[in-house]
């Protein structure tokens, strides 16, 4: 049973099951940290609302709003969900795509087993993966 949970932010909710109860734009699958990453990078709002056309500019304001309410939460949220980090819990490894960079697919160990010997050699595991993929 999913149980959603309001915040004292009108949009953004947390909703179990849905991306790991993290705060999400209510009726979608939007995370505050996706909006705040966004933020972080430079974008506007207006600039967030032209790449999601289906959120208005007054849920992408309020996530934004719960991200400086709640910045030490969300900060880390954006660092456990780094890919070097995510690696590193779960004991996976990533072996990048051969034609377009920053392109690649996770694998388990036991995936990892199972490849040649040529292919291993191109696996990055958490404490081998360079910068470029931060």
């Amino acid at each position: 049973m999913e149980t959603l949970v309001k915040t004292e932010h009108p949009y953004i909710v947390r909703k179990s099951g849905v991306c790991g109860g993290s705060p999400v734009i209510e009726g979608t699958r939007i995370t505050v940290r996706l909006i705040a990453q966004f933020i972080k990078a430079g974008s506007s709002a207006e600039e967030i609302f032209a790449a999601y056309p289906h959120l208005s500019l007054a849920q992408i304001h309020d996530a934004i709003s719960y991200y400086f309410d709640h910045r030490e939460e969300i900060e880390q949220e954006i660092e456990d969900n780094k890919i070097r980090n995510i690696l590193k819990k779960n004991n996976l490894r990533l072996i990048p795509h051969t034609e377009t960079a920053g392109v690649g697919r996770i694998i388990t160990e036991k995936e990892f087993e199972s490849l040649s010997e040529e292919e291993k050699e191109r696996v990055y595991t958490w404490e081998t993966l360079p910068e470029e993929w931060e």
